[in-house]
């Protein structure tokens, strides 16, 4: 009888251990994981980085509890749990991003390597992290061993308004062979100008307009390279093809408006300083830099400007000139260049890469041979030519972004920027051609001197971006709204371009700041920015005026003489404040901080009794319909805006003073923006669609009086017909006013509206990105868009700022705190929408949010991100009216039932997926 007692306890407890293990969910799953942003970045010149990853989890309300990060000087360390650098030890937090190391100093030129684990909120331990990496790059002076050099072509003898100086490239080459096995290689690469670094035949990086753009009187970046694998026994040449660039090139509307200069803004000839450092398995060092031993010379790229496009002669090319048996006899010593007053450092944003190939949809040749390719879609990027012909033929491509009536591209709008490629075949077999030091605003590239009938892979367009617009989905019961979506990311694309210009085609193509500032939040749905945004803020940073003021683009290499204008100098306080908001970056809000404070006393010098004025003559509300708000209304109103940004983003830096002077200005701003411009009936004195979604939007609005005002903001849409008469300024704010105090059904209207002044109208006629005019064009017009052709960009994302209102409220993903830690969903749903369907990859994870009508019942599906939570607002204050799951509340302890509010009822629910049925009473 032992026997069976025996086998019965031993299976019990067989059962209860196997429950118990059920009962414990699988542990945290580490994903993504970052340095500043950026995965296994090389050659960073952040001294105390910070560390970023996201986490998985299968079940809800999972949370991580603590991690332990691991540096380490060496793979083979790490891989034995050797912190050598910096073990930061369990540390109780639910932190995953903006963890800054605290070791000892980092090394320049050092490698490192590291990992994480977490414990979740059951004390469970994941597994480590995959291995990540970075590298220090620079850190010091002496680390440099390179001189500026670069190959003479002469100087500009041109009539500089009436002829266009377009230099060649300058080729640059040094060929060097190791001494002994290599165990790493690593290259550092800058120019004064735009580079392309080439080693042993083959292009070293996949990125194009290296080293970016700066102010280069205050700084330079420079690029890291691993070329371990790329380095060979014998013989090896480094190669640097140079061009003007930004640093010598036209720029803007400098030639249009005919400025004292219109090029070499920053300099006159473009140069490279670059240098190898080879470390050998026998713990040896070499460096190969840039010096006079190297050779310089001319080759096939004969002209090369990022406005006027590129040349490039193929009988000239020098056949190996960046490989192994080369003779350079012929090539002369580089001219020798000074240092910039800039100070070098690493790039910090996110650079200019290939994204997308798009094939034509359709040829047509309007003209006897004269042969345009529609590419299908209106981007940034140049076209690759494919061609076979006999020697010395000349094919010119030149670029659009609309036809004309008679099928012809259309250039009007492109002003001065020539935008003409131009290729010289060398008559062997297929060629195929890319520009290297030029780009595009086009979706028609007209081509001319093909030899023979081109065949659809002649042209390929090649998607140019420096960022991924991958990071939300949207899909609605409405097409129109669902092509606009994709519009917005597409025109996105086409402008987040080293900076965020406002277009990709014309003689501007500059970082405008109140573009930037008004289209900041959505940027950060489409994409993530906050690299690329950080680059912006310095360069913004660096282009303020003395005075105080943020000028009107950044970087600043010249201005009209209004150097900046309310809403737009205003982006030295927005944008850091939504790179706060949405990525918790406390360290950017303390780089601008002394910057931002002058730009306040500024304006407070400029105000009487707390009135900030509009200045003089600059750009308002730009492009508003049939309705004009005071350039005085907007400086006031965005000088409240700045002080109550100003009080929040003091408090988030633990200044309580400076939070508590700012929250105190905002109060007498607005008690002064009040009597100056809200009437006793809620009215403003201008009533002007702007002037209502300023004021309501900003806070500015006596308590008693802002429903009255957002009545009448709505009174007013309703006898507009439902469409706008805003600008770039009032447009997203009238649509974040409205759905602010509840006119969901108002706001669809507008959203879903096809008549012009609308969204639905450039769609309805063929758009395939966002214009910068309401009407720049339409189908019927025999014109077409030749209505003031020359201030007409197709990519132009400032009317794409409707973005914000889609996912804020449409999909209704916020976020309560800074970095989607406490999240928001409150959809705005209505019945002039069947559903929306929405998400949103945070900081913290994806984000999704999905509604539907059935009958009288709404079903929203909610997923929340591992480690975080979210309160939900359902639309009914009658709690028996919601489940989830087919389960009353009270039965499901996970989720919390806070205070209903007005109409709504308010959950606190933990990661996971859920769905809810809501029945909607009458």
């Amino acid at each position: 009888m032992k026997t069976p007692f025996f086998v019965l306890v031993v299976t019990l407890c067989c059962i209860v251990i196997t429950q118990a293990q059920q009962s414990i969910s699988p542990s945290l799953t580490i994903e993504r994981p970052k340095v500043e942003y950026l995965e296994n970045p090389l050659g960073i010149t952040v001294l105390q980085p910070r560390f970023s990853w996201m986490l998985k989890g299968e079940g809800r309300n999972r949370l991580q509890t603590a991690y332990q990060i691991l540096i380490s000087s060496s793979e083979e360390k790490l891989g034995q749990h050797q912190g050598d650098i910096w073990n930061s030890g369990k540390v109780a937090s639910n932190a995953t991003n903006q963890i800054e190391y605290k070791g000892n100093d980092l090394a320049s030129k050092a490698n490192y390597f590291w990992k994480v684990k977490v414990w979740d909120e059951k004390g469970q331990e994941s597994e480590w992290s995959a291995p990540a990496s970075f590298s220090m790059g620079l850190l010091n002076f002496s680390d440099w061993k390179g001189l500026f050099i670069g190959h003479d072509v002469g100087y500009d003898k041109t009539d500089k308004y009436d002829s266009l100086y377009l230099p060649p490239a300058r080729y640059l080459r040094k060929s060097f062979t190791p001494k002994k096995k290599v165990k790493r290689a690593t290259a550092f690469a800058t120019a004064l100008g735009i580079y392309e670094l080439r080693l042993n035949g083959k292009k070293v990086s996949d990125a194009f307009f290296l080293p970016g753009w700066t102010d280069y009187d205050k700084r330079l970046y420079y690029q890291t390279f691993d070329i371990t694998d790329q380095i060979k026994q014998g013989e090896n040449v480094i190669g640097a093809v140079v061009a003007d660039g930004w640093y010598a090139g036209y720029i803007g509307y400098a030639l249009l408006t005919r400025l004292d200069k219109v090029r070499e803004f920053y300099g006159v000839n473009p140069s490279f300083m670059g240098q190898i450092q080879i470390e050998y398995e026998d713990g040896t060092v070499e460096t190969i830099a840039s010096d006079t031993s190297w050779k310089s010379n001319q080759g096939a790229i004969r002209e090369a400007d990022i406005l006027m496009g590129e040349t490039y002669d193929a009988r000239l090319e020098n056949r190996g000139w960046d490989a192994a048996g080369y003779d350079d006899s012929t090539w002369k010593a580089p001219k020798v260049y000074t240092y910039p007053d800039g100070k070098l450092e690493a790039h910090p944003g996110t650079l200019v890469k290939s994204r997308e190939r798009l094939i034509p949809v359709e040829i047509t040749e309007p003209s006897p041979g004269t042969y345009v390719f529609n590419l299908g879609k209106n981007f940034a990027g140049i076209a690759e030519l494919k061609v076979k012909g006999p020697r010395g033929t000349k094919v010119q491509l030149r670029f659009g972004e609309i036809l004309k009536i008679d099928g012809n591209i259309q250039t009007e709008n492109l002003r001065l920027a020539r935008a003409t490629d131009t290729y010289i075949l060398k008559g062997e077999g297929v060629e195929i051609w890319q520009p290297k030091f030029t780009y595009h605003g086009f979706q028609y590239v007209e081509v001319t001197g093909f030899p023979g009938q081109p065949t659809a892979d002649a042209i390929t367009g090649i998607v140019l971006s420096s960022i991924e617009t991958d990071a939300s989905t949207f899909n609605s019961s409405n097409t129109m709204n669902n092509i606009l979506f994709e519009n917005i990311k597409t025109t996105q694309s086409a402008n987040f371009f080293e900076v965020p210009t406002d277009c990709p085609q014309r003689d501007e193509r500059l970082g405008w700041t109140g573009d930037a500032q008004t289209y900041m939040r959505s940027a950060t749905y489409n994409a993530d920015v906050s690299a690329f945004m950080t680059k912006f803020l310095i360069d913004l940073d660096d282009a303020q005026r003395w005075y105080g003021a943020y000028p009107n683009f950044a970087p600043f290499p010249y201005s009209r003489p209004n150097q900046y204008a309310p809403a737009w100098m205003d982006a030295g306080i927005i944008v850091p404040y939504n790179m706060y908001k949405v990525y918790n970056d406390t360290r950017i809000l303390e780089y601008m901080y002394a910057g931002m404070e002058k730009f306040m006393r500024f304006q407070e010098d400029a105000s009487t009794d707390f009135i900030r004025p509009g200045g003089g003559d600059n750009w308002g509300d730009w492009l508003a319909v049939n309705e004009e708000t005071s350039h005085d209304f907007i400086g006031a109103s965005f000088y409240g805006y700045d002080a109550k940004l100003m009080a929040e983003m003091a408090e988030a830096l633990n200044k309580k003073e400076d939070a508590e002077k700012y929250g105190e200005l905002f109060k007498n701003i607005k008690k002064a923006f009040a009597k100056k411009y809200i009437l006793e009936n809620g009215h403003t004195s201008e009533d002007t669609q702007t002037t209502y979604a300023l004021a309501l939007y900003f806070d500015l609005y006596p308590e008693g009086l802002a429903k009255k005002g957002a009545a009448r903001l709505a009174e007013k849409i309703e006898n507009n017909g439902f469409k706008f008469s805003t600008g770039f300024l009032g447009t997203k704010h009238v649509m974040l006013a409205l759905s602010k105090y509840g006119y969901h059904d108002l706001v669809y209207k507008l959203f879903k509206q096809t008549e012009y002044p609308s969204w639905g109208y450039s769609v309805e006629n063929g758009s395939t990105s966002i214009w910068e005019r309401w009407n720049s064009y339409t189908k019927d017009d025999a014109k077409n868009s030749d209505l003031n052709a020359k201030m007409n960009s197709f990519s132009h994302y400032a009317f794409g700022s409707v973005a914000e209102w889609m996912f804020l409220h449409a999909a209704g993903i916020g976020t309560e705190d800074s970095g989607y830690r406490n999240i928001v969903i409150k959809p705005a749903i209505s019945k002039e929408m069947d559903f929306i369907r929405a998400s949103y990859e945070s900081i913290n994870g994806k984000i999704s949010s999905a509604w539907n009508w059935k009958g009288n019942k709404v079903v929203m599906n909610i997923g929340i991100p591992t480690n975080t939570r979210a309160k939900v607002c359902i639309p009914t204050a009658n709690i028996s009216d919601i489940k989830e799951s087919n389960k009353r509340l009270d039965k499901i302890p996970e989720i919390q039932v806070l205070e209903p509010g007005e109409g709504e009822t308010i959950l606190e629910i933990g990661s996971g997926n859920y769905s809810f049925n809501v029945k909607i009473q009458k």
